[in-house]
């Protein structure tokens, strides 16, 4: 009989580690334990990757449904913890000897390899149980040019590099493992995924969703529209828009296939949905705070120039779910699930931690400083209230919720510095830009689709900041040698990075809807590409034009919101196949096109977008006066 093991009776182990990961981060992150960022680093993944493998299973269905396994495959994860710790533990005793030592120069001892192929091994496992093979893949290849690149013939190619340079770069070195991608992790990301925890754990999340049902309750298809708002709202804060499916879309997708909309554009819609609360600001996932980090714009600056596109997003998502429930003749939100407007305005302070953070954020305090000082509010208030009081078993809950929410995220960070330590190393990031560059003087529009397929295939899989972290090493600086301002480059980047979760045919976002609304995977994920049409246009048009980031003159920048506003509700029309009526090809043709013109800001285009959309809408005026004659 072959020995089995349960990995359940190790929850006791996990949640002390969960609270050790919390205790240390909140120490080093407040200034009152003063370490060197390579030790809080490498305490970090250490920590991380020990919990994951205790955690998560290398078997994917033991992880979806837990029970006994055989014990060879415990044997296994006890390796790696021992690979990870050990690689982790190897930097913190070592310091002195590392930061004394001259890179490139000093020869590396036996344990320096030792630990740091060990520690490569462990983050590409470690990626492959949390985030699938895509990233992995990615970072195979990586390590593949850095291994044989100096084979490749021409400017692709590199220098010939030993191996233990490759892992000298890797592991002694702060541009690889231990890079930005990771210190964002042990910093920044973590705090804010306590944040989202609290207040999850605490009930004060819900008003998000019970103000959401409130402002839609007499709308048409008042589910999907709730689904919007709710989801956007929580999606900002939690930082994973699969997260945030199956956190919200467990409540939003049955309401919304009980009202009558199909389930893959149930499913879809709470892809969408989610997916955008990652590009709302102000929080933006924590991606709006890296991006002042990489960037060195200020924060307030990136929030007014996400705001409008991410405004776009949300409307051509809302027209579209519209024009369905016109379609189909769908009601509103069911008067059972429509709390009283009384009960919500006693919950209205539930929302003070998220305007604290916004407040404090706008007035200058730095990222850290306003994000525990938003936890703390959420744990003051929670004593308020009994619903929503944190007990010292809730506290626990949400030290777990946090650590379980990190694991994906730590370890594709970890995964992302190997491949940016490649790109260092090898100078790929040089080659890479000047092709692009190239590329790009012999046409823009051609440059720009390469450049945005590129991030969309790096970015299936990864969870939005390491998703964005990666497309930002290669993909930005191209625009800029383009001639693209930063800030616009950086967004450009994002958004296609982000739109990978609901672009087949690796569209996880969308299968995470699909799984919850029952519904075929693939199919749900062209819904969800149809109706995330907006972030796949509103980042060509603002590349060109910038009034759509809000910079400009107030003249062109009042215009450009009102056509860009007119020519999303022109694609939602085109793409739903309805206005007023049910719409003909020709007709639909006509609004696509009208939509494209009307949200690229210029009084040519506009004047052609107006005209196009008139002549539509005069048609489907008099063909519904003629069917309501009938």
């Amino acid at each position: 009989m072959v020995p089995v093991f349960d990995r359940r009776k190790l929850r006791p182990l996990i949640l002390a580690l969960a609270i050790a990961l919390c205790a240390f981060q909140l120490t080093t992150c407040t200034g009152m334990w003063l370490l060197d960022p390579l030790i809080v680093r490498a305490t970090h993944v250490g920590l991380v990757l020990s919990m994951l493998f205790l955690w998560r299973s290398s078997n994917r269905a033991l992880r979806k449904n837990p029970r006994p396994e055989p014990a060879w495959s415990f044997l296994f994860d006890i390796l790696m913890i021992a690979m990870s710790a050990g690689a982790a533990a190897y930097i913190i005793t070592n310091f002195s000897y590392i930061q004394d030592r001259m890179p490139h120069i000093d020869e590396l001892t036996a344990w320096d390899l030792f630990w740091g192929a060990g520690l490569i091994i462990a983050i590409l496992e470690a990626t492959r149980r949390v985030a699938g093979l895509a990233l992995v893949i990615v970072s195979g290849i990586a390590l593949l040019y850095a291994f044989f690149g100096h084979l490749l013939p021409g400017s692709m190619g590199h220098l010939y590099l030993a191996p233990n340079q490759i892992i000298e770069s890797l592991y002694l070195l702060n541009d690889g493992i231990w890079g930005s991608s990771i210190g964002a992790s042990a910093t920044i990301i973590y705090v804010f995924i306590l944040f989202g925890a609290l207040l999850e754990k605490t009930n004060m999340a819900s008003v998000f969703l019970e103000l959401a049902c409130l402002v839609t309750r007499n709308a048409k298809g008042g589910p999907a529209k709730a689904a919007i708002f709710g989801s956007a709202l929580f999606g900002s804060v939690s930082g994973s828009a699969a997260a945030n499916v199956y956190a919200t879309g467990t409540f939003t997708i049955p309401l919304m296939k009980r009202v009558g909309y199909r389930p893959e554009f149930s499913g879809a819609v709470e892809a969408v949905a989610s997916s955008g609360g990652l590009i709302m600001p102000p929080v933006m996932g924590s991606i709006a705070f890296v991006m002042a980090e990489y960037t060195g714009i200020s924060y307030l600056s990136i929030c007014k120039a996400a705001l409008l596109p991410a405004v776009l997003y949300y409307l051509s998502l809302f027209t579209m779910i519209h024009f369905e429930a016109l379609r189909h003749g769908l009601g509103g939100t069911p008067s059972d699930l429509i709390p009283e407007l009384r009960s919500i305005k006693r919950k209205l302070y539930y929302l003070a931690p998220l305007a604290l953070l916004i407040v404090l954020m706008i007035a200058g305090r730095s990222i850290i400083f306003s994000a525990l000082l938003a936890c703390a509010a959420v744990v003051a208030l929670s004593f308020l209230s009994p619903e929503t009081r944190l007990t010292p078993a809730r506290f626990l809950a949400a030290m777990e919720n946090a650590a379980a929410n990190l694991l994906m995220i730590a370890a594709c960070c970890a995964c992302v510095g190997i491949v940016i330590g490649v790109v260092t190393m090898t100078g790929f990031g040089f080659s890479f830009v000047n092709l692009m560059g190239s590329l790009a003087q012999v046409h823009i529009g051609i440059f720009l689709l390469v450049l945005a397929g590129t991030c969309v295939i790096f970015g299936m899989g990864l969870p939005s900041l390491p998703a964005y972290i990666l497309v930002a090493t290669f993909g930005a600086p191209a625009l800029v040698q383009a001639g693209v301002p930063v800030l616009a480059a950086h967004l450009f980047v994002m958004y296609f990075a982000i739109s990978s979760g609901i672009t087949p045919p690796v569209c996880l976002v969308a299968y995470a809807g699909a799984a919850i609304a029952d519904a075929p995977p693939m199919k749900t994920g062209f819904t969800a590409f149809k109706l995330g049409i907006a972030a796949f246009i509103v980042p060509f048009i603002f590349i060109f034009e910038p009034a759509l980031l809000l910079m400009g003159d107030w003249a062109t920048i009042l215009q450009a919101v009102f056509t860009a506003v007119l020519g999303v509700v022109c694609l939602a029309s085109s793409m739903q196949g309805w206005l007023f009526t049910e719409s003909s090809p020709a007709e639909r043709v006509m609004m696509f096109v009208a939509g494209i013109v009307l949200v690229y800001p210029g009084l040519l285009t506009d004047l052609i977008g107006f005209g196009t959309a008139s002549l539509v809408f005069f048609i489907q005026i008099a063909r519904k006066k003629r069917l309501c004659a009938a």
